[in-house]
């Protein structure tokens, strides 16, 4: 019988299986976000993808996500809409950071803001604007991308993205609760660095120390299994460690 049943879930969920309906990626024109967008094109319904600058997958919607503007376009793509899910994998920093030439001092006060509205806020404000959409799936997912930073006792030197980080692990803790009587799971991502081109470069540029990043697959393989659970099952915090962070 236990044989039974694991041939069934297996071909319920097969590993990689498309993730049909409606989903959003927010900061899809780079980075983690293009390949996310990339992965997920071709294996759901519709995709939209908002950034700033051009994405290249799914329905691009130009949008600043700090901005009401920004956020009331994204509202509007959707409409009365179901959205399968929210992935939430934009984000900001100071400049300099993550390398010696980072200055808390030196961070202008429009810096720390910026930095704070990006990663913080929009996020909060983007799921509160989408609630509605959200709730009319089935099993709806909101995933935001932290950072091992936003861990207790594991703050790097940049405050304003270290705050940020921080932060939305709290709102996703309150949005959880407030969000549960709709049915709607909130999970927060938190990797160490991951192998984007523009992290390779940092390291081979000698921005960043000598290390291993994390392989974008292990991450497109976690947003697989975050997607393909049933709707009585959410993780709170999954956290991503590099095994050499310092290959030195």
């Amino acid at each position: 019988m236990a044989a039974d049943m694991a041939a069934d879930m297996a071909t319920a969920h097969p590993p990689g299986s498309s993730s049909k309906g409606t989903y959003l990626i927010v900061g899809a024109s780079r980075g983690l976000g293009a390949a996310v967008a990339a992965h997920l094109a071709p294996r759901v319904d519709r995709l939209f993808t908002a950034s700033r600058t051009p994405a290249a997958q799914g329905t691009w919607i130009q949008a600043d996500v700090a901005t009401d503007e920004g956020l009331d376009a994204l509202q509007a793509a959707l409409g009365e809409d179901p959205l399968d899910g929210l992935l939430f994998l934009g984000g900001t920093w100071e400049k300099g950071a993550f390398t010696k030439d980072y200055d808390f001092a030196r961070s202008p006060r429009a810096e720390t803001r910026a930095v704070i509205a990006v990663n913080l806020i929009a996020p909060i404000l983007l799921t509160q604007g989408l609630a509605d959409n959200l709730a009319l799936a089935p099993n709806p997912r909101v995933v935001f991308i932290g950072a091992l930073s936003g861990l207790d006792n594991a703050a790097t030197v940049e405050v304003a993205n270290t705050a940020s980080k921080f932060g939305l692990r709290g709102a996703a803790q309150a949005l959880a609760l407030a969000l549960r009587p709709r049915g709607i799971g909130v999970t927060v991502v938190n990797p160490g660095n991951l192998a984007t081109p523009e992290v390779l470069e940092d390291i081979a540029g000698g921005a960043f120390g000598a290390q291993v990043p994390i392989p974008l697959e292990d991450l497109l393989r976690t947003l697989d299994y975050l997607l393909s659970l049933s709707a009585d099952a959410v993780p709170q915090d999954i956290n991503l460690m590099q095994k050499q962070p310092d290959s030195a």
